[in-house]
């Protein structure tokens, strides 16, 4: 750049001041469209954005100063004042351009200001054991009822799938995200993604069973430390603990199963072979029309229900701790995104945000099923580069709220929002409800 050029641009600055107005414009982008910013460098983005309004507006005026000044010196007042109407109209414009974003952004009122005070008083906080309707729930109740504690329950749906249909049978265990097949192992039952079958407590006796599929191929080794058994066999001998069973469908496929309650011999064993029986029953329309169509309709579920009020339902799974699923039942009558907002009560800030395409139609007593994380585009967690979306595997249905000791509860408020895809019409809120939930130690 010549000497001759820098004076000019001193003298003269229209260009610089162009340029500062665009990039004080750009700078307000992340302050007018919070949701595009990724939740855990919110604030520090907010802050350089701040930082380069300030730097632009200040830039801007100072080479107008310099500029007013020249000419004022050399007598020519009213060369100067076109410079200052110049300047002025560059911001304005840029002004007048601001506002448009704002109004497209659609930005919440400033709060005013209040006394802080514990929220917790007048919100009731709902514990996370809402059963989710959704064929992603990683909770199933089972019923031990007429269970027998001799032999092991037979799976006649399951060996038929890995005898007849072995490639439908893996085809959907690799596509549901209740029985994800990539990454079952033989401690799936002390990692999170996993079903956990809850059986009635029978006489205060505790327990759980946990269940996941092992798909073995030539060369692999029997899982570890279980004991394996065919569907319809003896039950082992038990001596001091519950073994881990891995029930031999007959081909490659194992179901495992975990028992981890009391060491109760009955009460284990009935709730075993009722949850063999319940994951048997679940294949069935499988085994009567092994198709990928079939496999579609499994994955997928039912996608509405009878109903003119939205919903929420929130679960963490027994044993996965900080770990939670969601379920939004809601029709907005037209193209938009569901937000859902969760909000810490003690202060009111944001510590998570999930989005998702909304589902609708033109029946007002129709509500539909949004999954949380199952709904959420892909394109958004690759976009975002969010630590908290990659802490497990791709097609695993949990979320993180946030990372925290685990056992450390709080209060937070799901606010779940509609954003009309029409940019005229306002943002909305649908329902909130509070909950106490807990950070993720992993």
């Amino acid at each position: 750049m010549t000497f001759y050029t820098i004076k000019r641009l001193i003298i003269s600055p229209t260009e610089l001041h162009i340029i500062c107005a665009a990039a004080a414009v750009l700078s307000t982008l992340p302050i007018l469209f919070p949701e595009v910013v990724p939740l855990q460098q919110a604030e520090q983005i907010c802050r350089y954005a701040g930082i380069s309004l300030s730097v632009s507006i200040c830039v801007s005026a100072f080479l107008m100063l310099i500029a007013t000044s020249i000419q004022i010196f050399r007598l020519s007042n009213t060369r100067a004042f076109w410079r200052f109407v110049s300047w002025l109209s560059i911001w304005g414009a840029a002004g007048l351009l601001y506002i448009f974003v704002a109004i497209m952004a659609d930005v919440s009122p400033t709060e005013s200001f209040r006394k802080p005070e514990p929220i917790q008083k007048t919100d009731v906080l709902h514990p996370t054991t809402d059963a989710l309707l959704g064929p992603a729930s990683l909770i199933i109740p089972i019923s031990t009822e007429n269970k027998q504690i001799k032999t092991i329950e037979g799976a006649p749906n399951l060996e038929q799938l890995e005898r007849e249909h072995a490639d439908i049978f893996r085809d959907y265990l690799e596509a549901s995200p209740r029985w994800t097949d990539k990454d079952t192992n033989d401690a799936f039952y002390s990692k999170p993604g996993h079903v956990v079958m809850i059986p009635p407590s029978t006489g205060g006796i505790p327990g759980l069973v946990h269940a996941g599929f092992r798909r073995l191929v030539e060369g692999d080794p029997l899982p570890v430390g279980y004991v394996t058994i065919k569907p319809g066999d003896s039950v082992p001998e038990i001596k001091d603990s519950i073994p881990d069973i891995a029930l031999d469908l007959g081909r490659n496929h194992y179901l495992l199963l975990a028992w981890r309650g009391a060491a109760h011999k009955e009460t284990a064993l009935r709730a075993i072979n009722a949850a063999i029986a319940d994951i048997n029953e679940r294949m069935q329309p499988l085994v009567s029309e092994p198709t990928p169509g079939t496999i579609q309709r499994m994955v997928g579920g039912k996608q509405s229900y009878t109903g003119s009020t939205p919903d929420l339902r929130l679960a963490e799974p027994p044993g996965q701790d900080g770990t939670y699923q969601a379920e939004v039942y809601a029709n907005p009558g037209e193209a938009g995104t569901i937000l859902l907002f969760i909000k810490r009560l003690d202060s009111g800030r944001t510590i998570r945000l999930l989005n998702c395409p909304a589902k609708f139609s033109s029946n007002p007593e129709e509500q539909f099923r949004h999954d949380f994380p199952g709904s959420v585009p892909v394109w958004q967690n690759s976009a975002f580069h969010n630590s908290l979306d990659n802490i497990f595997p791709p097609g695993t249905p949990l979320f993180v709220i946030c990372k925290d000791k685990s056992h450390h509860y709080f209060g937070a408020a799901f606010e779940v929002w509609f954003n009309p895809q029409n940019p005229a019409k306002p943002r909305r809120l649908l329902l909130r409800r509070c909950y106490k939930i807990q950070g993720y130690d992993g």
